[in-house]
């Protein structure tokens, strides 16, 4: 990178957007610096006090305090079966090296920055302090680090460029870049001397520091941007940037994908044997660059392991727009600007007292009145030769409504301030909205969380990308060099060593490495189980409700699971104990061959007691089938006889229901004919009464006919009556 490109990348920073600014001013007010200076000196002309009532502060520390509380470890998985056991072991290192390098504060301090202003950065990279951990996880201050602002991505992959500026004294600067002695005393002290700098005669000396003048003379930077003679310091700036190349790539059968390397005879058998393919693409090179002011003393290939910027960045939120980063502050100044507005104002109208008085209703002046007037024991001496003597000539007021209407108003701020961040009261332990259960605050408590689930999201991703950069360097380091690494350690589990990088022979006698890590194909996540104590004591609590519930039995099952839940002293040794004892959770693999001949004889003895019982249930179960036979017996001779008489009784009930439907039969008959007798008997009887109604009639019919005829010859018998049939 040319001094050229240098100026014009300062430029394009220089002309994005100016967001810094109000990111301090949202840190000033976590801090409780809300009042400027300009409201300062207002307050001062109005008589105010200059109040703070810090509501941000509380705010924002309750949602740090979910970060802290939801904290999860990294995890390295496997994408296939061959990666196992080297992702188990990168798992360990890489947890190891994270508690060692304090990862977890630095990943704090950058959510702490990414809640406040909305950018947080971490630093993951190589220690150049042998005393240390070979690695520095380090939180960035976002002051010192500027981007390219046409980046998409949240993860800067497709940014061009990434500067870091810092300050650096002369003899750290002389630690730092030890070939550029004679350039960094030049720039420290403005060129303002030459002596001292031809003393060792060498010629490429005076070349550079010629060429690093006529930069100096050149240059559009002013001198106060990257030089201060007076402390004896210069600003050093860190670029790392990317150059694109057109090049081939060979695409590997498991899927890596690796730089053709044309001097690399592996390369060309690969090709050859057609276990790789060549792709010719366009792809990123990574490049790391420092300048000294204007003077550049350093352009390398990036020596990370891969091929982003060693800055992480957390974002909070974004502009649609203009992708200024915020974060919840902006959205909590405004309410807090007018609860402490509100509040300075409503003290000030509960001591303010307004004077109404004649020109001559006192000899003193108005100064001297109005310090009386404040004093709770003031005097004012009335004039006595005033004209106006009643009430009117001189009279005090304070307007408590105004106070009244402006403590209303700062109270309905104070719920904006929560409202317009997404915290609730019950997220900050207080009980407010007639949510009593603790179901109800509970799921007041979620929809906080749910609230914040943007911010969380961007953490989470950014905090995996620590996990990768930190894993990218420990693979790196490994390389291809045999190691041993101990898993399971301070855990219930027994120990388990793994070898990474271990030379074998197989069964056909080639030489192979076992779990190598070059080849393996892992990657880094968060895990699910959350590492915090209050985490572990709610899974705890959940796990005793639990197992009160289950049966005996199962509560044995179950009883190192729920210890080793728990945060009790030495709870380790106590679910190892429990595991012995009740023989659940042992691995037999994982066990020594002493312990593992203990089991195996316990096991043998038991299985035997097994037997014995087993025989023994067989006998009483046989005595009891014989027993049980011999009932069945008796009871099927019995139920025979019962059968016959239960046939004999229903055959009776049968003949005696035929006999009863028959005698109904019968009777229905009887009843039928007397019926139909009784009719005709009725019809007799009216016939007989009809004819002897109207016999008389007839009888005397048949004697007037006689008289008027003469007798006959033949006299005809005499007609007789019938004789009537008896009944």
């Amino acid at each position: 990178m040319s001094l050229l490109q240098l100026e014009a990348m300062l430029n394009e920073i220089g002309m994005q957007p100016t967001w810094r600014d109000e990111a301090q001013r949202a840190a000033a007010y976590y801090d409780g610096k809300q009042l400027s200076p300009d409201v300062l000196q207002t307050l001062k002309d109005r008589g105010q006090a200059p109040l703070v009532y810090n509501l941000i502060g509380p705010t924002i520390d309750a949602v740090l305090g979910i970060e802290a509380k939801t904290r999860t470890d990294w995890i390295v998985r496997a994408d296939d079966d061959y990666s196992t056991e080297v992702a188990e072991a990168l798992n360990e290192r890489l947890n190891e090296t994270a508690r060692v390098t304090m990862a977890n504060r630095a990943c704090a301090d950058g959510y702490a920055a990414e809640v406040k202003t909305g950018l947080g950065w971490v630093e993951v990279n190589r220690n150049s302090d042998p005393f240390e951990a070979p690695y520095r996880v380090n939180y960035v201050s976002r002051n010192e680090i500027f981007w390219d602002w046409h980046a998409k991505r949240p993860d800067l992959k497709d940014a061009r460029y990434l500067v870091r500026e810092r300050w650096l004294d002369e003899d750290r600067a002389l630690l730092a870049f030890p070939k550029h002695e004679h350039l960094v005393k030049a720039a420290v002290n403005g060129w303002r001397a030459w002596e001292g700098m031809w003393d060792d005669n060498r010629s490429h000396t005076m070349v550079e520091l010629l060429h690093a003048y006529g930069e100096y003379q050149e240059t559009v930077l002013d001198e106060d941007t990257w030089f201060d003679f007076e402390r004896r310091r210069v600003r050093v700036f860190e670029i790392w940037y990317r150059t694109y190349q057109r090049g081939v790539v060979l695409k590997l059968q498991d899927g890596r994908v690796i730089e053709y390397d044309q001097s690399n005879p592996v390369h060309h058998a690969a090709i050859v044997h057609k276990t790789a393919k060549p792709v010719a693409s366009v792809f990123p090179k990574m490049r790391l660059c420092y300048f000294l002011g204007c003077h550049r003393v350093v352009d390398i290939p990036s020596p990370l392991p891969h091929n982003n910027f060693p800055y992480v960045p957390l974002w909070g939120f974004r502009e649609d727009g203009t992708g200024i980063p915020y974060g919840l502050i902006r959205r909590m100044m405004s309410p807090q600007d007018e609860v402490n507005a509100r509040r300075s104002k409503m003290m000030w109208l509960l001591s303010a007292k307004r004077t109404i008085m004649d020109s001559d209703a006192t000899t003193m002046d108005i100064e001297e009145v109005n310090e009386e007037i404040q004093r709770p024991d003031g005097v004012v001496i009335l004039n006595p030769s005033r004209q106006n003597r009643d009430q009117y000539a001189f009279r005090v007021e304070q307007d408590f409504q105004l106070a009244s209407q402006q403590f209303e108003v700062m109270v309905e701020s104070q719920r904006m301030i929560q409202d317009t961040a997404g915290v609730y009261s019950a997220l900050l332990g207080r009980q407010d909205g007639g949510a009593e259960s603790g179901v109800a605050i509970a799921s007041l408590v979620e929809q906080g969380s749910t609230t914040l689930a943007e911010l969380n999201d961007n953490y989470r991703f950014g905090r995996r990308m620590v996990g990768e950069h930190l894993l990218a360097l420990i693979t790196e380091d490994i390389d291809r060099d045999p190691q041993q690494i101990a898993t399971n350690v301070a855990k219930p589990e027994r120990s388990k060593v793994i070898f990474l990088n271990r030379p074998e022979v197989d069964e056909s006698g080639h030489k192979v490495i076992t779990n190598d890590v070059y080849r393996a194909k892992t990657q880094v996540a968060l895990d699910d189980i959350q590492a915090t104590a209050g985490y572990r004591a709610q899974v705890a609590n959940r796990l005793f409700e639990l197992a009160s519930t289950l049966p005996d039995d199962v509560k044995v099952a179950v009883l190192d699971i729920v210890v080793e839940a728990t945060d009790i002293p030495q709870r380790e040794e106590i679910v190892k104990r429990i595991r012995k004892v009740t023989g659940t959770g042992i691995n037999p693999d994982e066990m020594a061959p002493e312990e593992r001949e203990a089991m195996e004889q316990q096991q043998a003895i038991e299985a035997e007691e097994r037997q014995l019982n087993l025989e023994e249930l067989r006998e009483k179960v046989n005595k009891l089938r014989s027993e049980a036979a011999k009932a069945r017996s008796t009871a099927e001779n019995t139920d025979a006889k019962t059968e016959s008489q239960r046939y004999a009784d229903r055959k009776t009930d049968a003949e005696t229901d035929k006999i009863l439907l028959e005698m109904q039969q019968l009777t229905q008959q009887m009843a039928q004919a007397t019926q139909q007798m009784q009719e005709q008997v009725a019809t007799g009887e009216r016939t007989i009464k009809a004819y002897e109604s109207v016999l008389p009639d007839v009888m005397r019919l048949k004697a007037a006919g006689a008289a008027e005829q003469p007798a006959p010859k033949n006299p005809q018998p005499t007609m007789t009556r019938p004789q009537q049939p008896t009944t």
